[in-house]
């Protein structure tokens, strides 16, 4: 049992090999992906990072305990404000599913049982909406404007992975200073606020991996009911976690193969082991049971004829044609099928000819390309899903691909060194918990790369357990020792590297050139199936549209050639421009630049013939996020200016940035003595290089 566990650490740190090369080479550009610097510079980033963390690990072990104590606490106190400003100033519009998860919640809440059709399509996301209903009820009864009350329960839920990760740390050798870096990184992880603001699953089973395994690790050191109470609280914590998302099976057979690990290993009894694969089986049982309820009891009804079937998925996972993300064009041929058969044979028929156009060798390529979707992000995709704010600050409307391109390459770095970390703990601990969490990982990215759809996103419940990893790593890591001679020379290294970065970077950010910013947007209705808003003779539709600043160009999104309509834009009470038309005429309108930050747009039907745009009917304001009782239309639409083309970054940023990683990689160079004892526990031991 031994060699098999030390085998699956080994086999994970090859994964991680691939992982660091990929998110270090090739990461991935898929759906809005933001702008990436060059590897010279993610290299500079990554090697400064690692030495400034080593340094810091000798300057944190020589604290007393008290300071120590205090310092984490800070990290805590800063974490708590940082996720409060971010949940109360960044409200998620909904797009996609999550605008349907959203819209149909409210229904739900107010005692509506009447499902979209999205959802006979994909009942993978009922659970959720029964969820969020019932949270969206009980916050109803203090505000019509949910939302941030939704954000800030989020992430309290996500940091539940914060507190398990510091307990297990806090009961090893390596508390300090892994504990306090494994709060630092939870502080600096841009997909904990990004996924804290996102309205979906993915936030839900974020924190559930660590969970679980502090739930294991705490019942096997209580005895009687206590042991067992524990027991079941993992069972459905699991069970959750697969209710909320399909392919946290994974996690759930990971805590039952541990189970039997512990078992074989005398760490539990038979009897002990027993019961507890009988507690996780009848625990996964009982939440399906009541989730199913729950469903009828909305007026929920699952239509095998028209929801996707299982082939869909895996048929999607293997087309030639992309990297086994998901495919519109896949999705259209298998949802105009009419019945559950026909949708199964279609997709069987088109796994088999792929399988065959591949062959072994193209099969081999494929599983690369998506193993690179699911390791070479180390943001998990946390700038594609949210393209449209309620509610943002200006400032970061007015520079999102300047500010996401150095959040993102902080965030590739820390996910770099954390692999790296991550692999150094593997290769040297013995202990079931780290092979609990290489099983997890190993698990999840089979399914997605062998089986199943992926996307960046899908390896997301696998961060907390990375982190737990890479700060027991980091306490593991030898020391760095610097020689007066060689300090001279790793200096001069480190200053041609950070020369090299801000000339790359300077490169990088002349040959992204950004120009007609959009500063307005409203794009739901055209997800699963277009969304008509029509008017007949003589009808108006009104919307009002929030901006970010300046604008002078209206894009509309008309659904026909026919008809004429008269569209009226207005700032205030100022009229901007008339225009008079066809709807197909009237798509791209251009008018005298305004400052004003919110304009009204009407359309109006002057002709006999019936005209449709674009659109959604919602129980909420895209604009303001206002919860309704009556369903209102609102247009698709975006707004933007023509302005003139600047660079990606400024010099005086990158300046600014290099030389703020410089400043603290030299000064970990130099200011660490030679031959300085480590303090470990607040025990002396000898620092070897």
């Amino acid at each position: 049992m031994s060699r098999l566990m030390k085998g699956l650490n080994w086999l994970t740190v090859g994964i991680f090999g691939g992982a660091i090369l990929v998110a270090w080479l090739q990461p991935v550009n898929f759906l809005g992906d933001p702008d990436w610097a060059s590897p010279a510079v993610t290299l500079g980033l990554v090697l400064g990072l690692l030495v400034i963390m080593n340094a810091g690990r000798w300057w944190v072990s020589r604290w007393q305990p008290v300071t120590y104590r205090r310092v984490l606490l800070g990290v805590l106190v800063l974490i708590a404000v940082t996720q409060l400003i971010v949940a109360l100033n960044f409200i998620d519009a909904a797009r996609a599913d999550s605008y349907f998860v959203r819209s149909q919640a409210i229904a739900i809440a107010q005692g509506k049982q009447t499902w979209q059709h999205y959802f006979m399509i994909y009942p993978n996301n009922v659970n959720e909406v029964l969820l969020e209903a019932g949270l969206i009820k009980v916050s109803s009864i203090f505000t019509n404007n949910p939302w941030p009350v939704l954000n800030v329960l989020r992430f309290l839920w996500i940091d539940t992975g914060l507190l398990s990760g510091l307990w297990l740390l806090k009961n090893s050798r390596h508390w300090n200073p892994a504990g306090l870096y494994y709060a630092g990184l939870w502080l600096l992880s841009m997909p904990i606020y990004a996924y804290g603001v996102f309205e979906y699953t993915d936030g839900l089973v974020l924190p559930l991996m660590i969970d679980s395994l502090a739930l294991m690790v705490a019942s096997m050191r209580l005895q009687g009911w206590r042991r067992w109470a524990l027991v079941v609280i993992n069972g459905l914590v699991v069970g959750f976690g697969v209710m909320m998302k399909s392919n946290l099976i994974v996690l759930w057979i990971a805590v039952v193969l541990m189970t039997v690990v512990l078992w074989r290993k005398r760490r539990l009894s038979g009897r002990q082991a027993g019961s507890w694969l009988l507690s996780f089986l009848l625990t996964l049982a009982l939440m399906f049971a009541v989730m199913t309820s729950w469903q009828r009891q909305t007026g929920y009804q699952k239509q095998a004829q028209t929801a996707l079937p299982v082939q869909s998925w895996i048929m999607m996972s293997l087309n030639p044609k992309s990297s086994g993300q998901y495919q519109s064009a896949d999705f259209q041929l298998i949802n105009r099928q009419a019945t559950s058969q026909s949708k199964k044979t279609v997709a069987q028929k088109n796994i088999k000819q792929r399988l065959q156009q591949m062959g072994l060798s193209g099969l081999i390529v494929h599983f690369y390309k998506k193993f690179r979707v699911f390791w070479a992000t180390g943001n998990f995709d946390s700038f594609k899903l949210t393209s449209q704010w309620t509610h943002a600050p200006t400032w970061y409307l007015n520079h999102q691909r300047t500010i996401q391109f150095w959040v993102v390459l902080g965030t590739q770095g820390l996910y770099l060194a954390a692999l790296i970390q991550g692999g150094w703990q593997l290769l040297k601990s013995r202990q079931w918990q780290t092979t609990f969490v290489a099983l997890t990982i190993l698990g999840l990215m089979t399914f997605h790369v062998l089986f199943w759809e992926v996307e960046g996103r899908y390896a997301l419940p696998l961060l907390p357990g990375l982190f737990l990893l890479a700060a027991s790593g980091e306490a593991r890591l030898p020391r760095l020792r610097w020689p007066a001679a060689s300090r001279w020379l790793v200096s001069w290294f480190t200053v041609v590297l950070a020369g090299f970065s801000l000339v790359s970077l300077w490169q990088t950010s002349q040959a992204t050139l950004l120009a007609n910013p959009v500063v307005g947007l409203q794009g739901d209705g055209s997800y699963v199936q277009t969304t008509k808003l029509s008017l007949g003779a003589g009808q108006t539709v009104t919307t009002t549209m929030p901006t970010s600043g300046a604008s002078e160009t209206l894009r509309l999104s008309p659904l026909g050639q026919l008809g004429r309509v008269a569209v009226t834009l207005q700032a205030g009470t100022h009229r901007l421009k008339v225009w008079h038309g066809s709807p197909k005429a009237l798509t791209l309108l251009h008018y005298p630049l305004t400052e004003a930050r919110s304009l009204k747009l009407t359309i109006k039907n002057i002709g006999q013939k019936t005209v449709a745009y674009g659109g959604i009917r919602s129980l909420y304001s895209p604009e303001t996020g206002q919860v309704t009782t009556q369903s209102r239309p609102y247009l698709q639409y975006r707004l933007s200016r023509t302005a003139l083309e600047r660079p990606l970054t400024s010099s005086r940023t990158s300046v600014i940035m290099v030389g703020g990683l410089l400043l603290p990689v030299l000064l970990a160079i130099w200011l660490i003595p030679v031959d300085q004892p480590l303090r470990i526990n607040g025990e002396v031991k000898l620092a070897k290089g």
